[in-house]
């Protein structure tokens, strides 16, 4: 078939369907979509396996020299029924009583109010040493004052720095507000602190168990609470990377210069309508008409694979991408808004079943298809045959010069 010819038929068809979706008269369609395609296909099969036949022989005459010789956010608020209830589930986790909240205060209370006696009675006996220009006697009990003081100062700070701790982790369990995950922005603008405090502070909370089943997100922009979030979040970033891989990955490929701007387009285009497919499939509840949308995708997918690993085919596919996709995706188009219909009258069950029928007739078509793509490869696996049973025969290894060489001795 011409190249005009398969340009007119791809115009009938696609003027046909279309008008069969604007008139919701579908009686004729199958038959035309079987005619057509069958047709264009026919087509396509022709021209590659004119074009295998050429390299097959070219292959051949090469291999047959060559016998001669060797050769990879937020959650939703929970709720409880009652306090009791909902502190019981925080308990586990969250600390109800943090460590350290007892010794906290009493090193705060005791380490300022006794430091600052101690404090008195030093500077008592530094001004009396002063008067008395620097009695030795009075050398070792302000020694001793001295270290006790720096002591107790020193239990002080630290008592109060546990108790603000302590005093932030609650602010932060408020902020919250029952949820298993929020934002470390949150906790920054409910604190006034800078977020590498926060996230410093937030870390030395999960280190002391403050937050029993806590973690901060691989970015640190996330504090999360329950394992079971936790586990969530794992996934969908192991889901966010498998993707960011798999676009790198076909970035990757579409660089290849192995691939023209017409491929590149080509499969970009190729992964639209499958994924198109593929929604409508989801869309559609009926199992039967649902394998037939299947196994359609399936055969798509595996046409533009095809492509992917010969790009030589593409040429050969323009009448399947200008006319027989676009034209097959409003017909999956068409049916899923039927479907969708709350009354499903005659007329529209006439129609559905009319594109059913048409999907049985595209699924053939296309496999088709697919199966003349793999015609080079048929050639391919033929001439190495013939090549290793020429080499065979002329060792004297095959079953009948076995045996001629048996008869001769």
């Amino acid at each position: 078939m011409k190249s005009n010819d398969f340009y007119n038929f791809g115009e009938e068809i696609q003027k046909i369907v279309q008008s069969a979706i604007d008139s919701n008269d579908f009686r004729q369609l199958n038959e035309t979509v079987r005619q057509t395609v069958g047709e264009a296909v026919e087509a396509v099969r022709s021209g590659v396996s004119q074009a295998s036949e050429g390299m097959a022989k070219a292959r051949k005459a090469g291999n047959t020299k060559k016998s001669e010789g060797p050769q990879v956010h937020h959650s939703a608020p929970k709720t409880q029924a009652s306090y009791k209830a909902r502190e019981k589930t925080q308990n586990q986790y969250l600390a109800v009583h943090p460590s350290g909240e007892i010794a906290g205060t009493l090193l705060t209370v005791l380490g300022f109010l006794i430091g600052t006696f101690v404090g008195i009675a030093l500077a008592v006996l530094l001004i009396v040493q002063f008067v008395l220009d620097g009695l030795p006697a009075l050398m070792i009990p302000v020694g001793i004052l001295l270290l006790f003081f720096i002591l107790l100062m020193f239990a002080g700070f630290k008592g109060h720095s546990i108790t603000s701790r302590i005093k932030r982790f609650r602010n932060y369990c408020r902020i919250l507000n029952d949820r298993e995950f929020c934002d470390i922005e949150e906790l920054v603008e409910g604190t006034g602190k800078s977020k590498n405090y926060v996230v410093k502070d937030v870390q030395e909370m999960i280190k002391r168990r403050m937050f029993r089943q806590g973690h901060l997100d691989k970015q640190h922009t996330c504090l999360i609470v329950t394992e079971a979030a936790y586990q969530q979040y794992v996934q969908a970033q192991k889901g966010l990377e498998a993707r960011e891989a798999q676009a790198k990955a076909e970035k990757e490929k579409m660089n290849d210069p192995k691939y023209s701007e017409e491929v590149r387009s080509m499969l970009i285009e190729g992964d639209k309508y499958v994924k198109n497919i593929r929604a409508c499939n989801d869309a559609i509840q009926d199992v039967e008409i649902s394998a037939k949308i299947s196994r359609l995708e399936l055969i798509v997918s595996r046409i533009f694979s095809q492509v992917e690993k010969d790009p030589s085919l593409a040429p050969e596919l323009h009448q399947f991408m200008n006319y027989y996709l676009p034209t097959t995706q409003k017909l999956l188009n068409v049916y899923e808004e039927l479907d969708h219909q709350p009354v499903q009258g005659q007329n529209i069950s006439d129609t559905k079943k009319e594109i059913e029928a048409t999907l049985d007739t595209i699924n053939q078509a296309f496999e088709n298809l697919l199966d003349s793509c793999y015609k080079d490869t048929a050639w391919d696996v033929s001439t190495d045959i013939s090549v290793l049973n020429t080499m065979l025969a002329k060792e004297g290894l095959t079953g009948d010069s076995l045996h001629s060489a048996r008869k001769g001795k």
